[in-house]
């Protein structure tokens, strides 16, 4: 009998409405679009509100989404990101050197959009409170099964924030990786098992990506034992709206031309998109030493996979790549969708994981 595949997500999830603290995907609802600054605003306002009571809210909300996820059938869910009002800013605000207050305007991702960043104005040294912790260890302990701690990545922080002091990126990105890899240590030492780095900006910055990306990647995951899974993400961009049939993504051919970086790098899992982007399966081939978290239902649209579409597309993807080496997810973090549409996404995505 066939071993089912293993399920994981990949970050972000739908906030309960009572969670304090507004996130980039509520924006989105509410007004269409998240190309805007008004959350990083927003933000110290709304965890001063009933300070006190913030604590409990955020378990509970981790508990409903680790609780709908583990239901679903993932076998190594998040915590939905829950606490963050925006997953790369959320790590800034634990740093010094970064400026929340006096935000500055930028163009970003080849002009797919335009907002007011949070500015890094001195150089970045890490407050040595792992905020991540803190928050993994709440979330585990309400959970039944192992979670997966998600950081953003040097490459991704730096296209969204604004360099108002370093002028030299190799420089940043890896004053970047630093504070990174203090908190994965610290994770480590706390028991977390899944670690994973986003870094949706490889696909956009395939240059940058090779020149001194991957070195950042690396050291973010300096000194992790093989007991931890050292995990990436590169997915090819958000839309500013659920079933935004025309934003502006990355090339999906980035894959391909980041696909020898990749294999030969010091991480063990590589996350990409598929549902999208519909990859030639032949891509799977190229990794021969990394296990491939292989994005089997669509983040952006409120159309429901079948289980009958995603068994077809896993199986093809089974002619290319080792069964043990294929993990099923979403292409990307679920926060755009309604929960319940989440859910239902999750369900036919882990029950084709597990036939197929």
């Amino acid at each position: 009998m066939k071993t089912p595949l293993i399920t994981t997500t990949i970050g972000a999830f739908p906030k309960p409405n009572y969670v304090p603290v507004r996130d980039w995907f509520d924006l989105s609802r509410e007004t269409g679009g998240m190309n805007s600054s008004e959350t990083t605003y927003q933000y110290s306002k709304d965890v001063e509100k009933n300070k006190d009571a913030h604590e409990d809210l955020f378990i509970r909300a981790a508990r409903e989404v680790l609780d709908i996820q583990i239901r679903s059938g993932i076998l190594i869910p998040t915590d939905g990101e829950v606490r963050r009002e925006n997953y790369i800013h959320y790590h800034c605000r634990h740093l010094s050197g970064f400026d929340f207050k006096n935000l500055e305007h930028r163009v970003l991702r080849d002009g797919a959009y335009e907002t007011d960043l949070p500015a890094i104005r001195s150089p970045i040294s890490h407050y040595n409170n792992n905020y991540s912790v803190h928050d993994y260890s709440a979330s585990q302990n309400v959970s039944s099964r192992p979670v997966k701690f998600t950081l953003p990545g040097p490459l991704t922080i730096m296209d969204t924030t604004a360099d108002c002091f370093y002028n030299d990126r190799p420089k940043l990105n890896a004053a970047l990786a630093s504070t990174i890899n203090e908190e994965v240590l610290a994770l480590v030492e706390a028991g977390c098992r899944h670690i994973q780095i986003d870094e949706p900006l490889f696909a956009r910055s395939v240059e940058d990506a090779l020149d001194f990306g991957m070195e950042g990647l690396e050291r973010c995951f300096y000194g992790v034992p093989k007991s931890v899974a050292r995990i990436v993400h590169m997915c090819c961009g958000y839309p500013d709206h659920l079933d935004d049939d025309n934003y502006k993504k990355a090339d999906p051919s980035s894959y391909d031309q980041l696909s020898q970086a990749i294999d030969e790098a010091a991480f063990d899992q590589i996350s990409i998109e598929d549902k999208h982007c519909c990859n030639d399966l032949k891509l799977l081939e190229k990794f021969k030493n990394k296990s491939v978290i292989f994005g089997s239902v669509a983040i952006a649209s409120s159309t429901l996979e079948t289980v009958e579409e995603v068994v077809e597309r896993l199986r093809s993807a089974l002619n290319h790549i080792d069964r043990d080496r294929l993990i099923v997810a979403p292409d990307c973090g679920l926060g755009l969708l309604p929960a319940p549409l989440a859910e239902e996404k999750l369900t036919a995505m882990c029950k084709a994981a597990a036939v197929v």
